[in-house]
């Protein structure tokens, strides 16, 4: 598919640097990341330590984002993001080397750590890229072309890794990664370098805080993703554990349901980029949280790998529509000028969160595992968070806030 004729044209040479670099790094990520836990678990005999250390990895490098994020600022976000991605994919290549699960473990918490810390400044990119009213629908199309370019991965290295050590997967991968943040670090900002952010981390830090004094709209919502955000992550680790020890899954069914996922993921990227430019972003929130409690009930009531079905197709729905309307959302609460504190507060309790609930939900499972209960258990608290995040959210759309009432 061709999106240049769907892109605005003063934003085309930043857009097919953006795709290139998308298209690439879907590649590199879908031969390693959807195979991580399986691989620490079957292959390395991964405990829940180490499963709930991989899942809280993104949200540990999310907590400390908005302090590092200022300090890799230097006026120069693109080379910022870039120099970030680049360090981290480097750090992957040593999972190749690691023996044992604990070390395999600690090297893509590092890599997922790394790659998070630049989540405000990748988001102060595309607001000054991209015209505010196409943001939604041009991150649709470069995202897109990312879950394209990981079905394609996910699809040979599930086939790979039967046959094959992960090691020499994991190195088969790595300079396409490489690849793409050469082809990131090549977009250009108009007018050029900003000037360096001011003032001290802990200053900068406090301030964006107090975003959610001022901002009792954003507060709502801050916290409806929050809690919504800990019942679904408290799940996953235990997702692993029951599919890996009950169900039996295989690496080749793994990757089938992967894929399933992220074919549906992509095409609702292009359904979801529409929508939340044109709707309030925080409804489209509201109507994945609820999407999201499919996850938990699933296993719940699976006996079988193939029963898992659904859960892939909806899950599919719900990472699109979550990502854009999260990302939308901090653009409804933001100027151009306040999105790097939006997006870094946003970032810190995602990493709250996730730093907290992966390892609740793996002590959960240990504890009931070891008193001879069922580990399902989890599931049904989590399932209990996701609605009361979506009751949050649902209150919090009567609260007036974003651009909309400042205008």
């Amino acid at each position: 598919m061709r999106f240049d004729n769907l892109v605005p044209w003063r934003a085309r040479p930043n857009f097919r640097l953006d795709a290139s670099a998308a298209f690439l790094s879907g590649l590199y990520a879908g031969g390693i990341f959807p195979f991580t836990a399986f691989i620490a678990r079957d292959r390395l005999q991964a405990g829940g330590f180490e499963l709930g250390l991989m899942t809280a990895a993104p949200f540990v490098g999310n907590l400390i984002a908005l302090p590092l994020s200022h300090l890799l600022d230097r006026g120069h976000p693109v080379r910022a993001v870039a120099l970030a991605h680049t360090v981290a994919r480097f750090t992957m290549v040593a999972a190749s080397f690691v023996h044992g699960s604990v070390a395999f473990a600690w090297v893509v918490f590092v890599v997922q750590c790394i790659s998070a810390v630049s989540a405000p400044l990748a988001a102060t990119v595309l607001r000054q890229i991209y015209p505010l009213e196409w943001v939604g629908r041009l991150l649709s199309y470069s995202r897109f072309l990312l879950l394209g370019g990981m079905i394609l991965s996910t699809l040979v290295a599930g086939v790979l890794i039967e046959r094959f050590s992960y090691r020499w997967v994991f190195l088969a991968y790595a300079p396409l990664g490489l690849v793409a943040m050469f082809i990131y670090s090549r977009i250009r900002i108009p007018g050029g370098a900003a000037a360096a952010p001011e003032g001290d981390v802990v200053r900068h830090t406090l301030g964006a805080l107090r975003l959610l004094k001022e901002d009792p709209a954003f507060r709502w919502f801050s916290l409806a993703v929050f809690v919504y955000g800990f019942g679904n992550l408290m799940s996953v680790p235990v997702c692993t554990i029951y599919q890996v020890d009950v169900l039996k899954i295989t690496s080749a069914q793994l990757a089938t349901l992967n894929i399933v996922t992220q074919v549906v993921w992509m095409l609702s990227y292009v359904f979801w980029g529409r929508i939340v430019d044109r709707v309030s972003p925080l409804r489209v929130v509201l109507v994945n949280t609820l999407l999201g409690a499919v996850m938990p009930l699933n296993h719940i009531i699976a006996t079988d790998v193939w029963m898992l079905l659904p859960m892939a197709l909806v899950n599919g729905v719900v990472y699109a529509g979550i990502e854009l309307s999260y990302f939308n959302s901090v653009m409804h609460f933001s100027t151009p000028e306040t999105t790097a504190r939006y997006q870094g507060v946003h970032s810190l309790l995602l990493g709250l969160r996730g730093c907290v609930a992966p390892f609740v939900g793996a002590v959960m499972a240990q504890w009931l595992q070891h008193s001879g209960r069922d580990v399902r258990w989890v599931f049904l608290a989590g399932v209990l968070l996701v609605f009361a995040g979506a009751w949050l959210q649902w209150r919090g759309l009567k609260v007036p806030g974003g651009l909309q009432a400042r205008r």
